[in-house]
């Protein structure tokens, strides 16, 4: 009798009480108390409501977790601890590998909620039997990899994945043939050019041609990263505009900070790689794991990591600053964090893992005014959401998943930094909780008990 009489007074399993909804479908801002149960948003109301636990929110926004798209998490529970301290609550990997272990580990339950999309570099061209990243594939393997992609989309795969500039020997058939599975399954193919700086705007032709010839829905990857450097970004801009007004669908992600973390053994670094950059060097590396860890690199220790110890992590400093601003403003441009590429362990990584979404929020809304809050939240929510069908999720109303984030957007910042700068996986400030499908997992930048509360994701 006590226990009906207690659940009477506390009818959900958490409130969330006197805090503002930022209302991503509406675009405005809203006053409402959300009652949450089994996982799910109940409850949307202005009355007074009560649970078992209760988060007051007194001053605070409301906003729907944060959708991170294009991560390397991919099972990785110290990866995904930094991402949802950053109030990550979703993120889809695949782009460089997939296995059983790491979906098992997912399924187990995992920090965050765990999506996957097929990597055509590395899964496909494997299975197939490529092992040399500069080696075309023949018509057999192709088809091969053709049958594959249609069984990972089947299993619930959000997209395919080419990492083109880390592995040259993709050809256009090659492309072309994987995407006309994307499109048969209304899924998105995201696009890693085979060249970044000035180099790289030749190589959009051949991706937009793939979208005349199939109509398969594209997502260019990291423009900071790709296009941000040596002037390129207005140029890249202006030619994914000229795509879109023909009627093809051609979007794009950035990263907001000015610098790009890779292993050095990789197709990036190939040589004369700093000759589209303009004006640096091998001095522009900083090395961001191994026994160097924190030393910038010179042409005698460059050769000696991409030969011996290829796997060592570098942070290139290189990008336009300016060139962030100029993304964020499209309104095809969203925000991803790429985050965990590379080693990535305590102390080891670069700050997107960390920091990417309190400093889109604090940096380039709050202090430059770069972009609305209503525009960052959307480009990191809803929108996301809807290009790769994660159900669920997105938006706050009542049915959906009870993915949510609360933050003060006068203190929200990020304090993550490079390698030599400070530490990469440093929390932000400014988050109060984040709620992971109705459990606490972060509150006040800690870890809480709840740290299991994420899920395995299809399409």
């Amino acid at each position: 009798m006590s226990d009906k009489k207690n659940n009477q007074k506390n009818p959900y399993d958490m409130a969330i009480v006197n805090g503002t909804v930022i209302d991503v479908v509406q675009e405005k801002f809203v006053k409402k108390n959300i009652g949450i149960t089994n996982g799910k948003i109940e409850k949307l109301t202005t009355e007074k409501i009560s649970g078992k636990e209760v988060i007051d929110a007194q001053g605070l926004l409301i906003s729907p977790g944060f959708i991170d798209f294009h991560s390397h998490v991919d099972g990785n529970s110290y990866s995904a601890a930094c991402l949802v301290k950053q109030g990550g609550t979703t993120t889809l990997g695949g782009e460089r590998e997939l296995s059983s272990k790491s979906i098992s580990r997912v399924e187990d339950g995992f920090v965050i909620n765990q999506g996957f999309s097929i990597s055509q570099s590395f899964v496909l061209r494997r299975a197939v039997g490529i092992t040399n990243p500069k080696r075309p594939a023949n018509s057999e393997e192709i088809s091969a990899m053709v049958d594959l992609a249609r069984r990972f989309m089947e299993y619930g795969a959000f997209a395919i994945c080419f990492g083109l500039e880390l592995v040259p020997g993709t050809s256009f058939d090659e492309i072309l043939a994987l995407s006309k599975v994307a499109k048969e399954y209304e899924r998105p193919i995201m696009v890693h050019l085979r060249k970044d700086g000035k180099e790289a705007l030749q190589y959009f032709e051949e991706i937009i041609q793939v979208a005349e010839l199939t109509g398969v829905s594209v997502q260019i990857l990291q423009l900071m990263y790709m296009v941000g450097i040596g002037g390129a970004m207005p140029m890249a801009l202006e030619i994914i505009e000229k795509a879109r007004a023909k009627g093809l669908d051609i979007m794009a992600d950035s990263g907001v900070y000015a610098a790009y973390s890779a292993c050095i053994g990789t197709g990036i670094f190939e040589k004369g790689w700093e000759k589209e950059y303009g004006d640096t060097s091998t001095e522009d590396l900083l090395i961001s794991s191994g026994i160097h860890v924190g030393e910038y690199c010179n042409d005698e220790l460059f050769e000696t990591l991409r030969s011996e110890f290829p796997e060592t992590l570098v942070t290139a400093f290189v990008c336009d600053p300016e060139a962030i601003s100029m993304a964020l403003k499209k309104d095809y441009v969203y925000v991803s964090t790429n985050a965990a590429d590379g080693p990535h362990y305590p102390g080891i990584g670069a700050p997107e893992v960390a920091g990417t979404y309190p400093r889109l929020l604090g940096k380039y809304v709050r202090e430059e005014k770069v972009i609305s809050l209503m525009e960052a939240i959307k480009k990191i929510t809803i929108l996301p959401a809807k290009r790769f069908g994660i159900r669920e999720t997105g938006h706050i109303e009542e049915g959906m998943n009870a993915d949510i984030v609360i933050f003060d957007e006068n203190t929200i910042i990020d304090r993550a930094d490079f390698i030599g700068i400070g530490r990469p996986d440093t929390p932000p400030e400014g988050i109060k909780a984040v709620i992971v499908n109705g459990k606490k997992a972060v509150e006040n930048g800690y870890l809480t008990e709840n740290i299991c509360a994420g899920r395995f994701i299809k399409r």
